[in-house]
């Protein structure tokens, strides 16, 4: 057991360096872009509101479920 931990222990740690990414000089200026970060908060916010509606249109048009004046309950 001791050898096979021995053994897996250094392909553990050279496994992480796989993973690590370096920067060039454009994304580093694009990071630090003000109208960049705008546009991916514009975008993360856009694509929320597309995931909200379209769970909403799941949920209306599912036969499953009713909607109220107090939001939507399932059939039982």
């Amino acid at each position: 057991m001791i050898k096979l931990l021995l053994f897996l222990l250094p392909i553990a740690l050279f496994s992480e360096k796989i993973y690590e990414t370096t920067f060039t000089q454009e994304n580093k200026k694009a990071m630090n872009n003000p109208k960049i970060k705008c546009r991916m908060v514009c975008d993360k916010k856009l694509y929320r509101q597309q995931e909200i509606s379209e769970a909403i249109s799941f949920y209306k048009s599912s036969k499953r479920y009713t909607f109220t004046q107090n939001g939507f309950s399932p059939f039982e």
